[in-house]
């Protein structure tokens, strides 16, 4: 690692970056009157990069990563935001500065087995952005593409041998060595040794450490691996659901986590002293909402084990994660009545309960969807908030469910500091 943030400026700053795909939004679905539906793979994501340095883009498969190191390199158009790399938006440049541009800041995608065209030979391969780029003679983008394979660990001699005839970890290396072609500043490494066996990505990750000090290179490395994370990188980003929730330098981060979200990824990896296999773990419960229609406030509510319940509102974590639940199912209608209940009947008019059977009603409901038993007080409170159901109410039995449990969680979406290990947690309010 060669960390040098002696500058002011950043070599590249991400500032409100979005991108957006939609669905429903052919022609066929605007003829039909369909709204188009937003999938929003990043949402609002800042950070820097600053020369010389690596910076870790971590979460979880489906969060974001990918898309948010195509979009900064501008491989992907940007829904919103700005991108600046040496104080230039990115997303502005055109003729021979997005060329420039295009030339300072090279990918190493994730697959090494798709990522090389399979009829042109490595050294075509290694050529072509010099080709594209009009460097240099026949001769000496030949001579240049020898001399990276000889720099990644290959020899010389395989330069016209084709993609099929190498290993997973060659084909990376030859990857690489195209990223190398035009001597950039920048590389975004989309998880370059995911692909590959074990022993094998150490050797590509020292490979890029040596080549990082060599050729004064600054990286973006995105990763769900976290012990990848920690051996090559000088700061980290956690990413969740298109947003970043932590920042901080590597060693903070491993040692000290705040989000929950980043202490529960650490928990999730595995330990080789055999003093910690009994410890505890801070699992996470369910499943990643979907970028198409994310939580409301903070978007790890969801899962979070450490959701916070209105000031007046004393309760066990485990109690209250039990009632958010169940307020999730009855905003979605989610409950069958008719089979949570003896005491339902499902008619043309929807749901007929007896009234003399409005508490065993209750009571069927409770059993069918809480796995636990909540405090008396708390009891009380949602047999009442679930009595208009008995009516087929489901608005009546959301707004007393939300009315008493309404938590800042979903009521505002907490942002990132400022600070040298900035969160964006509502737990740490006070400390902004």
């Amino acid at each position: 690692m060669s960390l040098d943030t002696g500058s002011d400026q950043p070599l590249v700053r991400v500032e409100g970056l979005r991108k957006y795909f939609y669905e429903q939004d052919s022609y066929i679905d605007r003829l039909f009157g369909q709204e188009p539906v937003a999938v929003r793979a990043v949402d609002d994501v800042d950070f820097e990069v600053h020369r010389g340095e690596t910076l870790g883009l971590v979460g979880e498969s489906g969060c974001g990563k990918s898309t948010t190191g195509e979009t900064l390199l501008h491989l992907q158009e940007p829904t919103d935001g700005v991108v600046q790399f040496e104080g230039q938006n990115v997303f502005e440049l055109e003729g021979d500065r997005r060329n420039e541009f295009r030339r300072n800041a090279q990918v190493v995608f994730q697959d090494p087995f798709s990522s090389l065209d399979p009829r042109m030979t490595i050294g075509k391969t290694i050529q072509q952005p010099l080709t594209v780029h009009d460097v240099g003679t026949a001769e000496e983008r030949r001579d240049r593409a020898q001399e990276l394979l000889e720099r990644v660990g290959l020899s010389a001699d395989q330069i016209d041998r084709y993609p099929h005839e190498f290993s997973g970890g060659q084909r990376q290396r030859i990857g690489i060595a195209r990223a190398l072609a035009l001597e950039p500043e920048f590389i975004v490494l989309d998880e370059p040794t995911s692909a590959l066996d074990v022993s094998v990505q150490a050797q590509v990750l020292n490979l890029l450490e040596d080549l990082q000090e060599e050729f004064d290179l600054t990286y973006l490395l995105i990763s769900h691996d976290l012990s990848v994370i920690r051996h090559i990188c000088d700061r980290v980003a956690v990413m969740y659901l298109g947003e970043i929730v932590e920042t901080g330098p590597v060693e903070e981060i491993f040692g000290a986590p705040k989000h929950p979200y980043t202490r529960a990824l650490l928990e999730s990896v595995p330990r080789a002293s055999t003093d910690e296999r009994d410890r505890d773990r801070e699992t996470l419960s369910g499943d990643v909402p979907s970028p198409r229609d994310p939580p409301s406030g903070c978007r790890f509510r969801t899962r979070c084990p450490k959701v916070i319940p209105p000031e007046d509102v004393a309760i066990e974590q485990d109690a209250y994660r039990e009632i958010m639940t169940l307020r999730e199912l009855v905003e979605r209608e989610n409950i069958s009545l008719e089979v949570a209940s003896d005491h339902a009947v499902m008619t043309d008019e929807g749901i007929d309960v007896d009234p003399s059977d409005t508490d065993a009603f209750v009571a069927d409901l409770k059993a069918h969807v809480l796995d636990t038993q909540l405090p008396p007080k708390h009891d009380a409170v949602v047999e009442e908030a679930l009595a208009p159901l008995a009516n087929g109410d489901w608005d009546e039995s959301a707004t007393r469910l939300r009315d008493a449990y309404e938590s800042v969680c979903e009521l505002e979406n907490p942002k990132l500091g400022d600070d040298v290990h900035p969160v964006a947690c509502h737990l740490y309010d006070d400390e902004r």
